[in-house]
């Protein structure tokens, strides 16, 4: 699964160093307000479910989330969010699966293979929601909620009822400093 670790790869030459490291110990996009999000259950369809809960927290919850730390520690402007809706598609009954957030974000809760992905009348207000959120980011450079900061570690929910939550992540962001090495902030 290493090919799905923030692409693009490092070729020495283009992408000098790897864009994770880059990001969180380097000086990429210093400059460069960034909007970072994943879904509660990127991989739980896999079986058994704890290895699907793993892959979710190893390969998006926390390189999302160390990126989001490093960020915050030097004051650059990054927004976090995780998409919590749940699917009621029959394949992805009660899961915020990779991807689901898309057709939302994008406001495209009507294109083909969306009730296959989503299930029948996803919410349309979180999808107006959603998409207002990134497009203003696009335009101002600002999704309009508060940033991600070592202070509050703001994250936005985004479900049936988006909300912002202070550090929901407090658990996965604790073991993997206690992991890496890292202090515990």
């Amino acid at each position: 699964m290493p090919m799905l670790l923030l692409a693009p790869f490092a070729d020495g030459e283009l992408v000098p160093e790897p864009v994770h490291e880059a990001l969180v110990d380097g000086e990429a996009g210093a400059d460069i307000p960034l909007m970072l999000g994943f879904t509660a259950h990127e991989f739980h369809m896999i079986e058994p479910p704890e290895l699907g809960a793993a892959l979710t927290d190893e390969l998006f919850r926390a390189p999302a989330l160390a990126i989001a730390e490093a960020r915050a520690r030097t004051g650059r402007p990054t927004w976090l969010y995780q998409f919590e809706w749940p699917a009621t598609a029959p394949a992805f009954e009660g899961l915020a699966h990779h991807c689901v957030d898309l057709p939302f974000a994008f406001d495209l809760l009507n294109a083909p293979g969306v009730p296959e992905a989503l299930g029948d009348h996803p919410p349309q207000p979180l999808a107006d929601a959603l998409h207002e959120s990134w497009v203003r980011f696009v335009r101002d450079l600002d999704p309009s909620w508060p940033s991600y900061t070592p202070g509050t570690r703001a994250t936005r929910i985004w479900s049936a009822e988006p909300q912002i939550a202070h550090d929901p992540l407090r658990a996965l962001r604790e073991s993997s400093c206690e992991r890496d090495g890292r202090p515990v902030a």
